[in-house]
Parts: C-alpha cells; structure tokens; sequence
C-alpha cells in the first residue's frame, strides 16, 4: 500500500480533510479537535502549530496529526493507522521535528510509540493511562452543602494554587500556572467553584468546545475536603449547566489509577468510551 503523508498550513485545511473521520468520533476526538477549532478561530493561538494527514493511494484517511509545540502530538486514525503510522514515523525521521511524546487512543499511541523507537532509536515511556467518558444525561447525586458557582476575581489566588496542586497530581510535575493564567481562565468564565460557607472548597473547568460537545477538566479538590462530595457535586452541576448551553454531551478524561473518580463519574451518567495513553520520548 502507497501512503501519502501531507502537512498542511492552517487549521482549517487540515479540519477539511480530516473532520469528516474526527466528528464521527467526536468525544474519543475531543483533543484534537478543540485544539484545531481553536486554531481556526486564532491561528496564533499556538507557536508552529504541526499538522498532518496520512492517506492511502486511493485516498482513504488513515491517521491524523497535530501538534503544538512544546506540547505532545496528538494522534487520531481509522482502520489503517497502522500503515499510516510507519508513514508518519518514517516522514518525520526525513523531516526532523522535535516531538517529546505522543497521546491518542490508546491502540494508536501504543502502535506509535513502538514505531517511533525502532525507528528513532528513542526510548519511549507510557506516562499515563486514561479513561475517556461521554454525558448526555446527568444524574443528580444527593446534593451536599454549598453551592455551585462561577469563579470570580476574589478566587484568583486560591484557584493558582489549586491548579499547580493539579498538575502535580495529574501530571506528577507542575505547570506553568500562576496568578496572571488563573485570573486570564476566571475573567474567561472557565473556572467554576463548590464553595460552602464563604469557603472553596472543590474546582472543575469547562475547555475544549467544539460543534456538539465541550469537555470538563481541571477537577480538584483538596485533600481537607475530600470524600464530602464536593467535587460529584459539582460536576454533576457544571455538566447539566453545559447541556443547557445547548452541547448535545459532554465529556471528560480520567486516570485509570484514580477509581474514585471513574467511579464517581460513573454514577453522575458518564459512560466510559475508550482508553487513552501518553507516552513520553528520550535520548
């Protein structure tokens, strides 16, 4: 099989050619496609955005790309991604570009990452293992005290904190979020807090909309508050506020070695979708 791999100039080239595979999916897709509507609505959203298509001679799509640098390339494909992945590889090694790791689904990261160090000559490390999940329907827990609300200026330290706290958590390093990026989220209405008696006490974030979903990320809650159902709460609020925009579902990534949370997800009408993996390159 001829395969064809083109990088494209703009994100709005590259959503003609590979939307029609990536809204067919559009939650396992999610990443990606946020990341690309974004970069149609600001193309200087990102710095040398990296985009890529890989086809089949008689032009069947089997694995798209993005990337934005710092950041890991995303992968998304269809039946053939194998073959469109030692395409890919083999494209890259002839053009050098600097990639740190990759995240997709967790069949074409793996297959990817293997490719990847047999022909780089990299070592590749799995560096985490997610669970994707999809809402239509909310189901409301039994509610406990507090309330649900948008974050507001007054939040802005205690919402830099939590979000360093965050990534350490998720991530196992913190990111670069300080007091200027929580107040840019909070001034954008993309934090939401559960606060009780004048006190936060659990945060969660709306990112990522695209045609008919939006995603929920950034979920934490400090260690005090944990196990109250602060942060159930506030999802299962945050997701019917989200449906009543007019998103036909929502979505969110979990860690797989987190159980709590997929179990609280569960009993709030997430359905689990498919598995993700990252895995980080080196040497």
């Amino acid at each position: 099989m001829v395969r064809q791999v083109s990088q494209l100039n703009s994100a709005r080239d590259y959503l003609d050619i590979v939307g029609g595979m990536l809204y067919a999916n559009e939650t396992e897709n999610n990443l990606i496609l946020g990341v690309a509507e974004r970069l149609v609505l600001d193309p200087k959203a990102y710095e040398n955005p990296f985009y890529a298509v890989v086809r089949a001679e008689n032009g069947v799509l089997l694995l798209a790309a993005l990337m934005t640098p710092p950041h890991n390339l995303i992968l998304a494909g269809d039946e053939g991604y194998q073959a469109g992945a030692a395409a890919l590889v083999a494209y890259i090694h002839d053009h050098p570009l600097d990639i740190p790791g990759v995240i997709g689904p967790a069949h074409i990261a793996s297959h990817f990452s293997k490719v990847w160090q047999n022909v780089m000559g990299q070592t590749s490390q799995l560096h985490m293992r997610q669970k994707v999940y999809e809402l239509r329907t909310v189901q409301i827990p039994p509610m406990p005290p507090g309330h649900c609300h948008i974050a507001v200026e007054g939040d802005v330290s205690q919402i830099a904190e939590w979000l360093k706290e965050f990534e350490i958590e998720a991530l196992g390093k913190p990111g670069d979020y300080n007091q200027a990026r929580a107040w840019k989220l909070i001034k954008e209405g993309k934090v939401f807090v559960w606060e009780i008696n004048e006190t936060l006490v659990s945060m969660a974030m709306k990112a990522r909309p695209v045609t008919h979903s939006i995603t929920i990320g950034g979920v934490y809650t400090p260690p005090e508050h944990r196990r109250k159902g602060y942060a159930t709460a506030l999802v299962a609020r945050l997701s019917q506020h989200l449906l009543g925009l007019g998103y036909q579902f929502v979505n969110l990534f979990t860690a797989l070695s987190n159980p709590t949370s997929n179990s609280v997800y569960r009993k709030i009408g997430y359905k689990p979708l498919c598995d993700f993996r990252m895995y980080s390159f080196s040497g």
